[in-house]
């Protein structure tokens, strides 16, 4: 357990499920920004938005791992950290639909279950009876649907190191070298980083702020790396991981 640097709650395609410490320092944000704007009564609407952000990661990552065993990629972890989740891989894809198909099935997870969960509602609705437990287990199902829609979409944006970025990199990698792939997908990557953090300035948003930055930096690392790699060319220059 100590050498995966987390929880494991289980597997999925041979890989371990793990839930790093920092998840919990996001739940934690979660529950006390609820508790200082609402007080005990905004508690629960903040516990059910941590259980469906988890659930949300979760399907996310488990989408890439799902496809990448269908194309025998095998993965090692399945990991949920502070900012979303990732999948360690034991090897990049070999062929560049491979890593389209993906990077894409992460955010396809969210879509469909935003689809399903939709077409479902006013099913469920009928089915359950008229208790405060039902109108619960409805609000929380309306909730999983609606952070999974704005997950995968905010996961296409073209730009590294969002999915979006990935299958931008592996499509150019198609008529321009890997190197100049990478760094188009970096700059693209920086650009949309730098759209999000005027968005969260606006609107006063610190946590939004606070990712538009991460992305940022590891778009600025993505494109040095690219840089680099252009001057000082090696065999491969892929990555094992998709990030959610």
């Amino acid at each position: 357990m100590a050498q995966e640097s987390g929880l494991r709650i289980g597997s999925f395609a041979g890989a371990a499920i793990i839930i790093e410490p920092a998840f919990l320092l996001l739940a934690a944000y979660v529950v006390g920004s609820a508790f200082l704007r609402g007080g005990a009564e905004a508690m629960p609407t903040a516990l059910i938005y941590v259980g469906v952000l988890f659930a949300a990661v979760l399907i996310h990552e488990i989408g890439h791992a799902g496809v990448a065993a269908a194309l025998n990629i095998p993965s090692k972890r399945i990991v949920l950290t502070f900012f979303g989740g990732y999948v360690q891989f034991a090897r990049p894809p070999e062929k560049l639909w491979h890593e389209i198909a993906v990077s894409a099935a992460g955010p396809g997870a969210n879509l469909a279950t935003y689809l399903l969960l939709l077409s479902l509602q006013p099913i469920l609705a009928n089915i359950l009876s008229q208790t405060p437990e039902s109108f619960a287990l409805l609000n929380a199902l309306a909730m999983l649907g609606f952070v999974s829609l704005i997950l995968g979409v905010f996961n296409l944006l073209p730009g590294f190191p969002l999915d979006g970025g990935h299958i931008l990199r592996a499509a150019l990698t198609y008529v321009f070298p890997r190197p100049t792939a990478r760094m188009v997908a970096a700059i693209c990557g920086l650009l949309v980083a730098a759209g999000i953090l005027v968005f969260a300035l606006t609107g006063a948003m610190i946590w939004t702020a606070f990712i538009a930055l991460l992305l940022g930096l590891a778009a600025w690392a993505e494109l040095r790396a690219a840089r680099y790699d252009t001057a000082h060319p090696r065999p491969d220059t892929s990555d094992t991981t998709s990030n959610g």
